[in-house]
């Protein structure tokens, strides 16, 4: 697919930059030169600079040109920066992603624990109560936090059926 530009005569107006401005550049030197070497020749006689207002005109066309220059290159700068700098941001991006996994699975449990405001699940209906709650709102059962195991004294999710520790069946409480 061909890429679509804002401005189609941007090529054509890149090329008389990149024409313009090392052009003018050159003027700009050479005027600039014209005027110094005026003003400093001026210094072995009694008389003014002839050519001194060159240096005037000469320098300014020397910014210009170096602007117009900056212009028409700053696309290829651009894309040498990016394609310099990429390859170490795809790095970073993957080291950190690789080194850090361990912290973000922590931060989404806690984001996990924290929406579920640590609310108790009935073991016998599945309803969801108050964190503070002994007893199911809708079945009337005892809710238990968690399983003991038998085997290893391990405490287990509600709705385990086998211990987390020693992979022993628990009894359905």
């Amino acid at each position: 697919m061909e890429e679509r530009k804002i401005n189609p005569g941007h090529a054509g107006i890149r090329s008389v930059l990149r024409w313009l401005g090392p052009a003018l550049v050159c003027c700009g030197a050479i005027l600039t030169a014209i005027g110094l070497i005026s003003f400093f020749a001026s210094f072995g006689s009694f008389g003014m600079p002839r050519y001194f207002w060159c240096a005037f005109l000469g320098m300014p066309m020397m910014a210009g040109g170096v602007a117009l220059t900056k212009v028409a290159y700053f696309g290829a700068i651009a894309r040498y920066m990016a394609a310099e700098t990429a390859p170490v941001g795809k790095d970073t991006f993957n080291y950190m992603a690789r080194e850090t996994q361990g912290g973000v699975r922590d931060i989404a449990a806690a984001i996990k624990e924290g929406i579920a405001g640590g609310e108790k699940v009935c073991s016998q209906c599945d309803r969801k109560n108050d964190p503070d709650a002994a007893f199911c709102d809708q079945c009337g059962g005892t809710l238990v936090a968690a399983k003991r195991c038998s085997a290893c004294s391990a405490m287990n999710d509600v709705h385990a059926r086998f211990c987390d520790r020693c992979g022993g069946q628990l009894s359905a409480e």
